[in-house]
């Protein structure tokens, strides 16, 4: 379902039957935070049941996996061994797996620790404590230089406990978990003089419906009309400009002011996830609205919400039962 479809209808349509609304009195932008904040639900939910498959939102175009330099010398006020999470680009929510590319482009996986492992004991031999983990001070903070084999994700840090011998560019890579690609109002100028709308990367193809919104503060520019669907065209699009219409592959609206504090929503764009659960998403979704209007039929979909998450979880625990079960190395005494 998309968000919006004035034929087969779409999220917000869906929406508006099961809360009895209108634009009037559900505004697109609360359906907007609603339906992302039940993707975030959903999210959660693969993200728990998901067992040894790795979930991800299929509008992404490309693979959860981000990098930063792995430096030999000290970077931004850190040692060589120690860089900040928050550094990568991408949003993570959950860090699956850590590596490490040499100078050669070798990669080597890094084996987590966290600070519960330091100072335990493994065991005893002959009367004598053997498999004892140094201190953090001097595993990481006072890492030797070398190839790292560990790493603890501590605060918004890791450490590597070795500090690298040479810088590899995108040589720490990291193998994640990311938040769902949600329905974002995007900031645009329409200009009068030649009727292009500026977005600076807007993302849009020609025949992508939009609609246009403004904020508490700001004036809709004359000759477009808030909440209106329109098409993109073909003419004047570019990466950061764009046409519309009223119709499909018709001609340019004429924009006869500029307008402020303009926003765009593409509405033909899917939420990226399994088809068969978008109703599950809506109503998910509808529960915010339905409950502060007292709608009667709360509680029935409040019910249905319930089932519904026994049967995403369900989903996700039995998808792709093909992957080989992960190992877990069991440590112990060879003598």
């Amino acid at each position: 379902m998309q968000y919006s479809n004035l034929v087969n209808h779409g999220l917000v349509q869906t929406l508006d039957r099961l809360c009895g609304s209108t634009v009037n009195t559900y505004s697109h932008k609360s359906k907007c935070a609603d339906l992302n904040d039940a993707l975030d639900w959903y999210f959660s939910i693969g993200f728990k049941s998901g067992l040894n498959w790795e979930f991800d939102d299929i509008n992404q175009t490309s693979p959860p996996i981000d990098t930063q330099t792995l430096s030999s010398i000290t970077h931004d006020g850190l040692a060589s061994n120690v860089y900040k999470f928050s550094a990568f680009t991408e949003k993570i929510i959950n860090l699956i797996m850590l590596e490490v590319l040499t100078s050669s482009g070798m990669g080597l996986h890094l084996i987590p620790e966290t600070v519960d492992n330091f100072g335990n004991v493994w065991g005893v031999t002959s009367g004598q404590l053997y498999g004892v983990v140094g201190s953090f001070y001097d595993r990481y903070v006072n890492a030797p230089t070398g190839t790292p084999t560990h790493y603890v994700k501590y605060g918004d840090f890791i450490y590597l406990n070795a500090k690298p011998t040479s810088t590899v560019s995108n040589g720490l890579r990291a193998y994640f978990n990311r938040p769902a690609s949600k329905f974002t109002f995007v900031s645009c100028q329409p200009e009068t003089d030649d009727d292009l709308i500026t977005a600076t990367a807007h993302g849009l193809t020609t025949n992508d419906t939009v609609i246009f919104e403004v904020d508490s503060s700001g004036t809709m520019s004359t000759g477009i009309t808030a909440d209106q669907q329109y098409y993109v065209i073909a003419s004047g699009l570019t990466t950061n400009v764009f046409r519309v219409s009223t119709t499909l592959g018709g001609s340019t609206i004429n924009i006869t002011t500029d307008g402020t504090n303009v926003h765009f929503l593409k509405t033909n764009k899917e939420p990226g996830i399994n088809s068969m659960h978008h109703p599950a998403l809506v109503r998910k979704a509808a529960l915010t609205n339905l409950n502060f209007i007292k709608s009667p039929n709360f509680q029935l979909t409040m019910a249905q919400s319930v089932q519904d998450e026994r049967m995403i979880a369900e989903y996700f625990a039995g998808r792709d039962k093909d992957v080989v079960k992960r190992l877990t190395p069991i440590y112990q005494n060879n003598e």
